[in-house]
């Protein structure tokens, strides 16, 4: 995309608007669960987090696999984010499939290689599920 390009973004990875209407649906099924809003800024930015809910940023991943990989890239630091959602896209249903807290993911121990170069990955059957994201977002 040329606005990546202008805002100085250089990305190897896919960049189609299917993937990003992919990711834009599913921080918008975070939000509908959440009654969270969406951030509206259009192009690229660098908050390090989608949404917030309930005073917590949320990094929300969206993929068309399930089982899925939750993945960060390695420049992704705790102190910019609170934690990651992964979201399975079957259009038109969007499933939460699980979560993790920043600090928990974005550690040595998860540096992966699935293919698009190293990254903080987790599987999805390794993440928490979202009963707790609610104790953790709505009582902590």
């Amino acid at each position: 995309m040329n606005q990546n390009q202008q805002n100085g973004i250089i990305s190897n990875g896919q960049r189609r608007l299917e993937i990003d209407m992919r990711g834009v649906c599913g921080e918008l099924a975070v939000c509908k669960k959440y009654n969270a809003y969406p951030d509206m800024m259009i192009g690229p930015h660098y908050s390090g987090y989608d949404l917030t809910v309930n005073h917590k940023k949320i990094d929300v991943k969206t993929t068309k696999y399930n089982p899925a990989y939750l993945q960060a890239k390695l420049k992704k630091k705790p102190k910019d984010l609170d934690a990651f959602i992964l979201v399975h896209d079957a259009s038109p249903t969007f499933t939460l499939l699980g979560w993790m807290i920043a600090d928990n993911l974005l550690m040595q121990e998860y540096v992966r290689n699935t293919g698009y170069g190293e990254m903080y990955t987790m599987e999805s059957n390794e993440l928490w599920t979202m009963d707790t994201f609610e104790r953790y977002a709505y009582h902590t």
